[in-house]
């Protein structure tokens, strides 16, 4: 939808963007005119050839206001937090016994001394 007019004047080298309100669409027409209804995004985009006088006539577009989110409606996480038990709930382990000498071990005692 048209919101910008883009107006230019050849002999005098300028361009000039305006607002455009539907009423003033419906009475224009570019040959007679020589005005260029725009959408937003296009007239935002529009450059100039080189020399030309540019002037952008439009009324500034407010920023977006955020909505806040309402007190009351707090977010749900996504993941709800494991509790740890505590040591005491832990079931008691009893301590392992001594193990064995391993393979190596008993590999090097049986084996002769050796004298330097």
């Amino acid at each position: 939808m048209a919101t910008a007019g883009l107006g230019y004047d050849i002999t005098g080298a300028r361009a000039w963007l305006y607002d455009l309100d539907p009423a003033t669409i419906a009475g224009t027409t570019r040959s007679r005119d020589m005005v260029v209804p725009l959408c937003r995004t296009h007239a935002d985009r529009i450059t100039v050839p080189v020399g030309w006088e540019f002037s952008d006539r439009r009324a500034p577009v407010p920023d977006p206001v955020a909505a806040q989110p309402e007190p009351s409606v707090a977010a749900a996480p996504l993941f709800e937090p494991r509790s740890r038990p505590e040591p005491a709930d832990l079931p008691e382990v009893a301590e392992p016994e001594p193990a064995s000498p391993s393979l190596l071990e008993r590999a090097f005692r049986a084996a002769p001394a050796r004298s330097q």
